[in-house]
């Protein structure tokens, strides 16, 4: 049985699921390892002709990294679609991982002490 059934139609849901799988070619999973903190930004690279949303996108990262929870965000389109959206970019060299460097050991104690310090005065 159709889930659909006996439900009114609904312009703008349908249209927006429409949109959406045009969006990602129909893809519902990104072909690298994304999550809403990852951080990307322009390549070096000349990315080639881009299309609506992938111009947007590397548009937005070309001056700073940025995370997938953000470019979610300022695209207003959901995180699982940035995300498919920013592998294709990935993929084609016009964006990269914009790794943080931490120079900091994550084993110092005097480090987690500090952390921690900060974290019960936050709590106060």
């Amino acid at each position: 049985m159709d889930p659909d059934a006996g439900r009114a139609w609904n312009e703008d849901s349908e249209i927006g699921r429409l949109r959406l799988y045009s969006l990602t070619g129909g893809r519902t999973a990104p072909t690298q390892p994304l999550d809403l903190a990852s951080l990307v930004h322009a390549s070096a690279a000349h990315p080639g002709p881009l299309d609506g949303e992938h111009r947007q996108i590397h548009s937005l990262v070309r001056t700073e990294a940025r995370s997938i929870a953000e470019l979610a965000g300022l695209l207003r389109q959901p995180a699982t679609v940035v995300k498919i959206l920013v592998a294709d970019l990935l993929d084609s060299g016009a964006l990269v991982h914009a790794t943080p460097y931490f120079d900091a050991d994550p084993t110092n104690v005097e480090i987690l002490e500090r952390v921690l310090a900060g974290l019960r005065e936050l709590a106060l």
